[in-house]
């Protein structure tokens, strides 16, 4: 993070333990806000890869699970990296900017990401680099943004989901979600200048929010706890916009295709919630029970965090046959999960 960024979120009243930045000193307010409430959030916590040269786009073209043809100055894109097996190793925003991409990753992903990607480089001219400390990355969202925009800052936003605008020198993005969202991307002055504007009708908040917000979107998070474990129709990114079967080859492309067209799905991401407080951790076990109580293993959490009414929303890849049954979380049978929509349809 940036030290002066740092800075500015300290004076927005930003409360940090070992260098993460954990709440604005009410979390439990925090968590409330929203969707409904309007809110502002640093997310430095994401890792940001940036691609420039010359062959940049061939080389995204054949790793990635998306048409990188797509993306431009206007438009960013849903996307995910795979091994030859098919299994996703990181999903990704990428958006453009004067020819440069840019990757945005869960952190604790970023220096595995980036030394296997760079493997793949060879003599095509492809310059790799973390500037996850080199620019600002932030969010905001909420029921009045848009009237809050207009109130504060110049400029129309995008008004489609993964449309993208330039004010001065930031790109911002509109991600999905129930009520307006934006991500922010790019340099200190003018997405601090934006910050500030905005931090006068919008609350600031910690990212558990915003990850409540992609929890509700249905969109994954593919972390270092759940790299190469599912391919990306277990993670509905086949029904989000996050893979194009008719790009050409990327690694486990096959695998991949051969599942749209020959195979049966027979896992997918749902989305649950569990009357409980506290969150289980990626990979925790749910079980499904039958009618003669005979227990079998249904899924694991992907994501997870505590809703505004203080239950534990998540994303579970679960067994789509045994979805429909009682679920529980091994080790708390006490506590059902109970599914909730995706605001997506999946075919199954």
């Amino acid at each position: 993070m940036l030290e002066q960024w740092r800075h500015l979120l300290e004076e927005s009243g930003a409360e940090f333990s070992e260098g993460q930045l954990v709440s604005y000193g009410n979390p439990d307010r925090e968590r409330r806000i929203p969707p409904q409430g309007d809110i502002i959030c640093d997310l430095s916590q994401i890792g940001m890869i940036r691609v420039q040269g010359e062959d940049a786009a061939d080389f995204l073209q054949n790793q990635l699970t998306n048409d990188i043809n797509d993306v431009s100055e206007f438009r960013a894109q849903l996307s995910a990296w795979c091994n030859p097996k098919g299994r996703t190793i990181a999903t990704f925003l990428i958006h453009q900017h004067q020819e440069s991409y840019y990757l945005a990753l869960a952190a604790d992903l970023m220096e595995y990401v980036l030394k296997r990607l760079k493997m793949y480089v060879l003599r095509s001219r492809v310059v790799l680099e973390d500037v996850t400390d080199s620019v600002v990355h932030f969010g905001f969202s909420g029921s009045h943004i848009l009237e809050d925009w207009d109130a504060c800052c110049e400029g129309e936003l995008p008004t489609e989901d993964y449309g993208v605008v330039r004010v001065g020198d930031v790109s911002i993005i509109k991600v999905p979600g129930m009520v307006p969202r934006y991500e922010v991307v790019g340099e200190f002055e003018e997405a601090a200048r934006l910050w500030q504007k905005l931090n006068v009708r919008a609350a600031p908040v910690s990212a558990s929010a915003w990850a409540y917000l992609n929890i509700a979107s249905g969109i994954p998070t593919i972390t270092q706890a759940s790299q190469e474990a599912w391919i990306p129709q277990m993670l509905n990114l086949q029904a989000i916009g996050g893979v194009n079967f008719k790009k050409g080859c990327f690694p486990g492309q096959e695998i991949v295709a051969r599942l749209k067209y020959l195979g049966k799905n027979k896992r997918r991401v749902f989305r649950v919630e569990m009357d409980t407080d506290r969150v289980p951790e990626v990979n925790d076990v749910l079980e499904s029970k039958d009618e003669a109580g005979r227990r079998q293993e249904a899924g694991k959490v992907l994501n997870a965090v505590l809703n505004p009414d203080g239950k534990v929303e998540a994303l579970a890849v679960l067994k789509i046959a045994v979805a429909d049954s009682p679920l529980f979380l091994v080790g708390d049978e006490a506590t059902p999960v109970h599914l909730l929509a995706l605001p997506f349809s999946v075919e199954e």
